[in-house]
């Protein structure tokens, strides 16, 4: 019994030593490494949502680009349909105003253009003034040939200058602009 009671305490003892030299190494090497473990999952997360907001970002990105790809296309189909060539502006012009002012019953006299001074959103205006000789009627059919073409001829004024009494013939200056792209 006494042998078994100090074998007891040997035991006890050495289950204490154990204990005890367990302590500084779980201090020293085990608490360091979960704590390192901790510190680099929760770096590994901020990584995650970096990529995640960064992934965001890039996709906002690829939209913008498309949607002005986009812009640029219907920009240039505009361009296309509906103004002017950048050489060849006051040829195609006069061209246009001849057919008009023909399906109308227009007289057109001498044609004066003025280019604008500075560009605007990348389109330079032209505006030119036309004198027409021809009736009421002539000019009203004008106006709607005019708003029925395709190409963008904007009326910015009317100005009459005399009407030949009796004969229902005016003379008028009409002020006429338009745009064209500045850039080919």
């Amino acid at each position: 019994m006494i042998l078994k009671e100090k074998f007891r305490k040997v035991v006890y003892t050495l289950l204490l030593v154990l204990i005890a030299l367990n302590l500084p190494l779980y201090l020293f090497i085990v608490r360091p490494d979960r704590e390192a473990i901790a510190i680099e999952g929760q770096r590994i997360e901020q990584a995650r949502v970096e990529v995640r907001e960064k992934g965001v970002f890039i996709q906002t990105e690829r939209d913008i680009e498309e949607k002005l790809a986009e812009s640029q296309k219907a920009r240039k189909e505009f361009e296309t349909r509906y103004l002017f060539s950048r050489g060849k502006v006051s040829s195609e012009l006069l061209n246009e105003l001849d057919q008009v002012c023909g399906q109308a019953g227009l007289l057109r006299n001498r044609v004066a253009f003025s280019y604008g001074a500075e560009p605007e959103f990348g389109y330079l205006r032209l505006s030119l003034t036309l004198p027409v000789e021809g009736t009421y009627s002539n000019i009203r059919k004008f106006l709607n040939v005019l708003e029925g073409r395709s190409k963008l001829i904007i009326v910015d004024s009317m100005v009459l200058q005399s009407e030949k009494e009796g004969t229902g013939l005016i003379q008028m200056d009409m002020n006429l602009s338009t745009y064209f792209p500045v850039q080919p």
